[in-house]
C-alpha cells in the first residue's frame, strides 16, 4: 500500500472518529442546555412567587392598618395620589401572577388558578374598601373584612403550598442538572480519550514505517553526498519511499559516470587555464615593462634645484605617474593619479602623460593644458574614469606657477613653517565645459615642496585608520622629507598591504647669492 493511501485511510478514520466525538459533544451540550433551561425556569418561578407573596403581604398590612384607623375614628377619604399608588400596587401583583402563569409546567394548574381567582376577589374587596373609606365607613369595614379572610387564606395556605412545591421542584432540577453535567463530562472524556488513543496509534504506526524508510534514505543520501557513489540504498517497500530509493540508486550510478567524465574534463580545463594564466602573466609583464619604459623619467641636472621622485604601485600596472619636463626658464613637474587600478588606469595615464608633455613643449599655458585634457576625455566614453592632476612650473627665480585639479594639496617646507598649496579646480574627466585657473607662489632658497598622490594620505592600517594630512605634514618636517614620507607610511601600515599606488615627488630650491636671484628675476621678467 502506498504512503498516500495509508495517510488517506488514516485521515478518513480520524475524521469519522472526530465527527462521532463532536456528535457526542453536541448531544451533551444540548442535554445540558435543556436541564439548564428547566432549572432557570424553576428559579424564576420561585423568585416570582416569593415576590407575589411579599407584595400581597404588604398590601394586606396596609389595608389592615387603614381598617383599624377607620374603626377607631372617622377617616377622611384618601387623596387621589394615594388611591392611584394603591391601584398601581394591586396591578403590579396582577402582572406578577400573569408572569408566573406563563412559567407553568405541564400538569400544573389548580393552585395557580386558585391563586389567580382568589387574588382577583381580594383585589376587588380592597378596591371597594378604598372607594368607601371616609364615605361609608361601615361598608368600607365590611369589604375589608371580606377581603381579609381571602388574603389570609392566600398568605397562610395557598402561597406556602406553592412555595413548598417550587422549592421541591428547584431541588429536583438542580439534582438533574448535576447528574446531566456528570454524565456529559464523563461521555466527553471517554470519547476524547478514545479519539486521542486512536490518533496516537495511527500516528505511531504510520510514522514508524515512514521514519524507517526516511532513515535509510538519509543514510544513503549522506553516503552519496560524501561522494560514495558506489553505495546503493536497499529499501524493499513498494511505496513512494521505495521508488525514491530506486531513483537515488539510479542517480548515484549516473553521478559516478559523470564524475569520471568530469574529472577528465577538469584535468583538460586546468591544463588550458594554466596556459591562459601563463600567457596573461607574460602579456601583463610585457605591458608593465612598456609602461615603465614609457613613463621612465630622466631627472634633469638643474643649477637651481634638485628633484627626487618615487612611485610604489600596489598592482603590476598602476594609474599613478609623475614626469619632469624642462621648459625655457625652468622645469615643469607633473604628478597624476587616475581613478581605479590595472590596465584601464594605465592606458589613461599613458595618454595623459603624452598629451601634457607635448603641450608643455609647445609652451601651452598650464590652465589650458588641463582644460584640453578634460575636453579630450569628457567627449569620449572612458568608462567613468577621471584623474587628479597637479602641474608645477618652477622658474630659476623660485617663482612657481601651478594648477591643481582635485589633487592632494602640495606641501611647502619653509625654514620656520609648513604651508599647503590650495586650489579649487575639479578633477579632469568629470565635466566637459569646466574652466581651470592657475596660481603662483614664491619659494625661498632651501625651501622644499612635496607632492604626493592620495595613496599616501589614504594608506590604511589594520584598524582601518588612514594616514591622513596631519601625519603627512609631520613626516615632511624631518630633515629628509622625501624618505621620511615612505618610512612613516610603511611604519603606519605595518603588515597591511597598500590599497592604492603611492607616488612622492620632492622639489628642493637650492640656496644661492641674492645677486644671482635678483638677476634671475630680472631675466624672467
Amino acid at each position: 500500500m502506498t504512503i498516500r493511501r495509508r495517510l488517506n485511510l488514516s485521515f478518513a478514520s480520524l475524521i469519522v472518529l472526530f465527527a462521532a466525538t463532536m456528535l457526542v459533544y453536541l448531544w451533551s451540550a444540548h442535554l445540558r442546555t435543556l436541564t439548564m433551561e428547566r432549572l432557570d425556569r424553576s428559579l424564576n418561578r420561585q423568585v416570582t412567587l416569593g415576590r407575589i407573596q411579599q407584595d400581597i403581604d404588604n398590601l394586606h398590612k396596609e389595608v389592615a392598618l387603614l381598617n383599624n384607623l377607620a374603626t377607631e375614628s372617622d377617616q377622611s377619604p384618601p387623596n387621589s395620589s394615594a388611591r392611584d399608588l394603591f391601584d398601581a400596587k394591586l396591578s403590579e401583583v396582577t402582572v406578577e401572577i400573569k408572569q408566573f402563569k406563563k412559567l407553568r409546567v405541564a400538569g400544573e394548574g389548580s393552585l395557580i388558578d386558585e391563586l389567580d381567582s382568589t387574588y382577583g376577589l381580594v383585589a376587588q374587596g380592597w378596591r371597594a374598601f378604598y372607594d368607601q373609606l371616609g364615605v361609608e365607613q361601615s361598608w368600607a369595614i365590611a369589604n375589608a373584612a371580606k377581603a381579609d379572610a381571602l388574603s389570609y387564606k392566600l398568605l397562610m395556605s395557598t402561597l406556602p403550598q406553592m412555595q413548598a412545591a417550587e422549592k421541591q421542584r428547584v431541588q429536583n432540577d438542580e439534582a438533574e442538572f448535576a447528574r446531566v453535567g456528570k454524565l456529559t463530562t464523563r461521555l466527553n472524556a471517554i470519547t476524547f480519550s478514545l479519539f486521542v488513543l486512536v490518533a496516537v496509534v495511527v500516528a505511531f504506526v504510520i510514522s514508524r514505517s515512514i521514519v524507517r524508510g526516511f532513515a535509510a534514505l538519509q543514510n544513503g543520501a549522506d553516503l552519496i553526498g560524501n561522494m560514495n557513489l558506489e553505495h546503493r540504498i536497499h529499501l524493499e517497500t513498494k511505496d513512494e519511499l521505495g521508488r525514491f530509493a530506486q531513483t537515488f540508486n539510479i542517480m548515484a550510478e549516473r553521478l559516478d559516470v559523470s564524475r569520471k567524465q568530469l574529472t577528465e574534463v577538469n584535468v583538460e580545463l586546468e591544463r588550458r587555464n594554466q596556459e591562459i594564466r601563463e600567457r596573461q602573466a607574460r602579456e601583463l609583464a610585457m605591458a608593465a615593462t612598456i609602461q615603465q619604459g614609457l613613463m621612465a623619467v630622466r631627472m634633469p641636472e638643474l643649477p637651481f634645484a634638485t628633484i627626487r621622485a618615487k612611485n610604489i604601485s600596489c598592482t603590476q600596472i598602476g594609474g599613478d605617474f609623475y614626469d619632469v619636463v624642462p621648459i625655457d626658464n625652468g622645469v615643469a613637474v607633473i604628478i597624476c593619479d587616475v581613478s581605479g587600478k590595472g590596465m584601464s588606469a594605465a592606458i589613461m595615464a599613458s595618454m595623459l602623460q603624452g598629451m601634457m608633455r607635448a603641450e608643455l613643449a609647445a609652451h601651452v599655458p598650464l590652465a589650458e593644458i588641463v582644460a584640453s585634457a578634460n575636453r579630450f576625455f569628457t567627449q569620449r566614453d572612458v568608462a567613468g574614469k577621471y584623474a587628479t592632476i597637479c602641474i608645477l612650473a618652477l622658474e630659476e627665480s623660485g617663482r612657481i606657477e601651478y594648477v591643481n585639479c582635485g589633487h592632494v594639496s602640495p606641501v611647502i617646507i619653509r625654514k620656520d613653517r609648513i604651508e599647503r598649496l590650495e586650489s579649487n579646480n575639479a578633477p579632469v574627466g568629470l565635466l566637459e565645459f569646466m574652466e581651470y585657473e592657475s596660481r603662483t607662489v614664491e619659494l625661498e632658497p632651501n625651501d622644499k615642496i612635496i607632492l604626493v598622490t592620495d595613496g599616501v594620505t589614504e594608506a590604511a592600517n589594520a584598524e582601518d585608520e588612514m594616514f591622513g594630512d596631519e601625519k603627512l605634514e609631520a613626516a615632511v618636517a624631518s630633515d629628509d622629507a622625501f624618505e621620511a614620507v615612505f618610512a612613516e607610511v610603511s611604519a603606519f601600515c605595518g603588515e597591511t598591504p597598500l590599497n592604492d599606488d603611492c607616488t612622492v615627488v620632492e622639489i628642493a630650491l637650492l640656496g644661492r647669492p641674492a645677486e644671482a636671484r635678483i638677476a634671475a628675476v630680472a631675466v624672467a621678467s
